[in-house]
């Protein structure tokens, strides 16, 4: 199975990058990263869309405030034709937090 890097940078979220899907066959996309919260006790995480459609999302509960934490990775698997894609990566909405601390990786898996 081949790796492609689709991104690997720090925050803030959103993060957006533009990638060629290597072909037309079911792939798996994977994506890892940190966030944090201001508030104890809440899920939080990292949004993730393809071509503006959310696909899935890469979870972390935080019981402390203002600790950056990583999420578990997500592998979503993905149906693409081959060609120009739009990967978005956000916040999870409901109090999570992203700043320059926080780094991001998201790689398509064929």
């Amino acid at each position: 199975m081949a790796i492609q890097v689709i991104l690997s940078q720090a925050g803030p979220l959103p993060i957006k990058a533009t990638f060629n899907a290597p072909g037309d066959s079911l792939m798996h996309i994977e994506v890892t990263g940190s966030v944090w919260t201001q508030t104890a006790n809440q899920m939080i995480g990292i949004t993730v869309s393809l071509d503006g459609t959310a696909i899935g999302k890469a979870l972390i509960f935080s019981n402390a405030s203002t600790t950056h934490r990583a999420v578990v990775p997500v592998y979503i698997p993905v149906k693409l034709t081959q060609g120009q894609h739009t990967l978005t990566l956000s916040a999870l909405p409901g109090g999570t937090v992203s700043d320059f601390n926080d780094f991001y990786t998201a790689v398509i898996h064929y």
